[in-house]
């Protein structure tokens, strides 16, 4: 019973800014090129699967060229969400950069109202996502009832705690992408200043508006430089990508 109140409360949050269908398919596929300021650092592919009632969400990032000497890259995250309410289920990150390696499993355990992992076991919080999952629930967000400026709340699990966080609406925008100019919506995600990111409103998502919601370009400030990710390709979209050719 405890569960079933936990996942309708979570539910009835979601649906009041979710679409009325999700705006991914299974075997969707999105390809990044990396920049770390002006020279290209690696790639990033995000891949969606759907399987008994649940999406699993994988990400895969790697660094190339120069950028595998001296600092190499080679990172793997995975979320299984509902395919309700993306209310996540299991949660891996497997990271290895330069000389750090870290690998996490996270079980979200809604019955008795947790999150656990090999270190840790805490309290679960309203609205709860991982950092991949995140990204995903941000896509069924229906811009039409949210206004600009307005924030909604999030909490992040990572690193055995749950960050209080939220993204804000900037309003429409139209980016210039390989594929021609692209009508999208901006966000702005609250982060953690001080370890990685020296601002937390540092960094800004440009989602493609259209029935896809896929995100087109990430840019950050980090305690060194910045950090921009464009869409480098793409497969298995709900519908097809629009973009405005340049004359």
């Amino acid at each position: 019973m405890q569960k079933l109140i936990f996942l309708l409360f979570i539910c009835a949050n979601f649906s009041s800014f979710a679409q009325s269908s999700m705006p991914f398919l299974n075997g969707e596929q999105l390809e990044y090129k990396v920049h770390y300021g002006p020279l290209v650092a690696g790639t990033a592919l995000l891949k969606v699967t759907e399987k008994e009632n649940t999406y699993q969400f994988s990400a895969y990032g790697k660094s190339t060229g120069l950028f595998n000497f001296f600092f190499k890259v080679r990172d793997y995250y995975e979320s299984i969400s509902t395919d309700s309410c993306l209310c996540p289920l299991y949660f891996n990150r497997n990271v290895n950069e330069g000389n750090y390696s870290k690998n996490e499993n996270v079980f979200f355990n809604y019955e008795l109202n947790q999150a656990e992992s090999t270190r840790d076991t805490i309290t679960l919080t309203n609205n709860t996502q991982d950092i991949l999952s995140m990204f995903y629930y941000l896509r069924t967000l229906n811009q039409d009832s949210i206004a600009i400026g307005q924030s909604i709340p999030l909490q992040v699990y990572l690193d055995d705690s749950f960050l209080s966080s939220e993204i804000i609406y900037s309003g429409k925008d139209t980016i210039k992408t390989k594929f021609g100019n692209i009508p999208s919506t901006k966000w702005i995600p609250q982060l953690e200043a001080g370890r990685v990111f020296n601002d937390e409103y540092g960094m800004c998502i440009w989602v493609s508006d259209d029935e896809n919601k896929i995100p087109l370009r990430i840019e950050t400030k980090v305690m060194v430089g910045s950090i921009k990710m464009d869409l480098l390709e793409f497969k298995g979209l709900k519908a097809p990508l629009q973009f405005i050719m340049e004359k």
